[in-house]
């Protein structure tokens, strides 16, 4: 065919050979279609010694250990005044200091974890055990100032160590499936105290709780450190192998993920959306702890009988569990906003239809209203924080675990961090003398970006005006005017649902180089009115 004072043709060259599919425990570095980037793999397992859902079902233990804390306290109150001899006024006050310290310990857990002075499941642990002292103190002290300190600080400081350290911990393992492992955090949080709810309704006003405080405070204990013992936050960036991120991103939903992490600054200048949120956490929080405190001893003024009271205490923790899992896969659905918006409205009707039927109506209607109030008040916390984590970035590019060798090259095997489950842990090689992952520096925006620990830090307001506001009523106000004032604690809402529907994902805006126009930097997000239906 070819001449022969010609060369003959080059040689094929041999076919590539294929890359092998990545493994447990392969780590893979992508990028999706805005640039964010994504760690894949190794698996939980390698990490941690676990699956994932080992680690979600302990964390959900451990938080619903110590929900009694909030939604057992107002079903408490009469046995507490019976009691000690307190007033309705020093029966409260603890409940409101833990209610302010709870709300504004939200950002502490991750910055302490971000500086590592704080990991994960040693803070689970050590809130377990403030928890369990705090229902100790409360049952055994007739001082109110002892159960103020006892139950309202050291209580406050261990429920948001371990609520929001679980919040964190399972939103860095489940990113493919954000919202609705957020929602069950919330749901296990409020379920939790679910079995105790009748008893405390139904006990004797009476009787001596210190015995009580004493199983339930070792019941705290044992639950909380056996779900938070040994638990390990994920990797920056961390996304589980089997799954594309990049597909994720590109999957048609109601509330696509943010494009960066915000600082502070840039959120708090990029227009009304944080500053709405922040609001709604406080109208919403102020509605769901006001009820919360006055239903029973409101329907035991107006002459319900005590099985009902524990009905629709019961209800109330029900309706919030439930509603914050139900809401949030709806969300994945609808949309976070429009669910929220929705959820908040229904919640306006549901307290008129409960001051309506708590004199004398039937108890099917006040059991439906109930759970209405509850899951239109428990489901505005997981709501509120996907939205803002959607809105301006989950800030956890700093990782919430310590994986400090684990190696960068894309498919490079090994190289797991020091977890110590795993002789892979243990050092493993670098790449190019660069670690993967590591604790944020002081100029890391990952230090001040914890908006979504920020916006629930709001709760501490409503507690002020939700549980203050309780007080007042049922220490100042006539008893006839109880439901009213319920009836009108609905407006709240009705304003949470306006700002709610007003939300919108700020846009991007570039602004020029410095000395070309009138911005100092390059790059930042500014507040414009321009913005997207989201």
């Amino acid at each position: 065919m070819f001449p022969r004072h010609l060369p003959g043709p080059p040689p094929r060259p041999a076919p590539a050979e294929p890359e092998p599919p990545p493994g447990p425990s392969t780590v893979t570095d992508v990028l999706d279609w805005r640039g964010r980037r994504y760690t894949v793999g190794p698996s939980a397992r390698l990490l941690t010694g676990a699956p994932r859902s080992v680690l979600l079902a302990r964390a959900l233990l451990a938080v619903a250990a110590v929900g009694v804390l909030q939604f057992g306290y107002g079903a408490a109150v009469p046995l507490l005044t019976a009691a000690h001899g307190w007033s309705p006024a020093q029966a409260l006050t603890p409940f409101l200091v833990w209610a302010l310290v709870q709300g504004c310990f939200a950002p502490v857990p991750r910055l302490l974890r971000t500086r590592g002075l704080l990991h994960p499941g040693t803070a689970i642990c050590a809130g377990a055990a403030l928890c369990a002292v705090a229902v100790y103190t409360v049952g055994h002290t007739t001082d109110p100032l002892t159960a103020v300190a006892g139950y309202g600080l050291l209580g406050g400081v261990g429920a948001g160590l371990v609520y929001h350290s679980c919040v964190d911990l399972v939103g860095g393992w489940f990113p493919d499936r954000h919202t609705v492992r957020l929602g069950a955090v919330g749901g296990a949080f409020a379920l939790g105290s679910v079995p105790l709810l009748p008893a405390l309704a139904l006990g004797p006003p009476s009787g001596d709780p210190g015995t009580a405080a004493t199983v339930l405070a070792v019941a705290v204990l044992v639950l909380g450190v056996a779900g938070g013992a040994g638990q390990r936050g994920a990797p920056a960036c961390w996304w589980p192998p089997g799954s594309d991120p990049r597909a994720a991103a590109l999957r048609r939903g109601a509330d696509p993920p943010a494009a960066r992490d915000f600082t502070a600054g840039q959120a708090w200048a990029s227009g009304r959306s944080l500053h709405a949120l922040h609001a709604i956490v406080a109208l919403s929080g102020t509605v769901g702890l006001f009820t919360l405190v006055v239903l029973p001893p409101v329907l035991s003024g107006l002459g319900r009988d005590p099985t009902q009271v524990a009905v629709a205490v019961t209800a109330f923790a029900v309706g919030s569990g439930v509603g914050r899992l139900a809401a949030s896969g709806a969300a994945e659905r609808a949309g976070r906003r429009r669910t929220l918006t929705v959820l908040l409205a229904a919640t306006t009707l549901g307290q008129a239809a409960l001051a309506a039927s708590a004199p004398d109506g039937p108890l099917p209607l006040l059991v439906t209203a109930v759970l209405v109030v509850g899951a239109g008040t428990g489901a505005c916390y997981p709501l509120t924080r996907a939205i803002t984590e959607g809105h301006f970035g989950t800030g956890q590019r700093g990782g919430t675990g310590q994986h400090r060798n684990a190696g960068r090259r894309r498919g490079q095997r090994g190289g797991m961090g020091e977890h110590g489950g795993t002789d892979a842990h243990r050092g493993a090689p670098r790449i190019g003398g660069t670690t993967r992952f590591r604790v944020p520096g002081e100029d890391d925006p990952a230090r001040s970006a914890d908006l979504a620990g920020l916006v629930h830090g709001s709760k501490a307001v409503g507690g002020l005006l939700g549980v203050g506001g309780a007080t007042v009523l049922l220490s100042l106000v006539p008893d006839t005017a109880h439901t009213p004032v319920l009836a009108a604690s609905g407006l709240l809402t009705a304003v949470a649902a306006l700002l709610a529907a007003r939300l919108r994902r700020p846009l991007p805006i570039r602004t020029l180089p410095p000395g070309a126009g009138t911005s100092p930097s390059p790059g930042v997000w500014t507040a414009r009115r321009r913005s997207v239906p989201m």
